[in-house]
C-alpha cells in the first residue's frame, strides 16, 4: 500500500491500486473519512483531518476487511514523514508458530 501525509490539507491517502480507478465513492458516517471503491475493494482511502483523529480508519476496516492495526500503523508512518510518500508491505504475522507451539 501507498500512503501519503499532506501537511497542508491534513489529510492522509491510502492507496491500494491504481487511484482515479474505482465504481463509486463512500463516505464513512463520521464524514472525515473517504473510500474509492472498485469491484466492492477499497482502492483508495482519504482521512481528512487525519493529525486530529485516526478512529475513522477503524470503520474503514471493519466496512472493507482491513486489519485495523496494519491501517493505523501506516497511517502513524506517513504522519511521522509527512508529505512523502511511503510505500508498505504488510506480511503475515510471524508469531503465529510460536503461539501454537505454546
Amino acid at each position: 500500500m501507498k500512503v501519503d501525509y499532506d501537511s497542508e490539507g491534513r489529510s492522509l491517502l491510502f492507496e491500494f491500486g491504481e487511484f482515479g480507478k474505482d465504481d463509486h465513492v463512500e463516505e464513512m458516517a463520521t464524514g472525515e473519512c473517504i473510500v474509492w471503491v472498485l469491484d466492492g475493494h477499497a482502492n483508495s482511502i482519504q482521512l481528512l483531518d487525519a493529525d486530529r483523529d485516526l478512529k475513522p480508519l477503524d470503520e474503514v476496516a471493519e466496512r472493507f476487511d482491513f486489519d485495523k492495526l496494519e491501517l493505523r500503523a501506516a497511517a502513524l508512518a506517513a504522519l511521522a514523514a509527512p508529505d512523502r510518500e511511503i510505500t508498505i508491505e504488510v506480511g503475515a504475522q510471524r508469531l503465529l508458530g510460536a503461539a501454537e507451539a505454546a
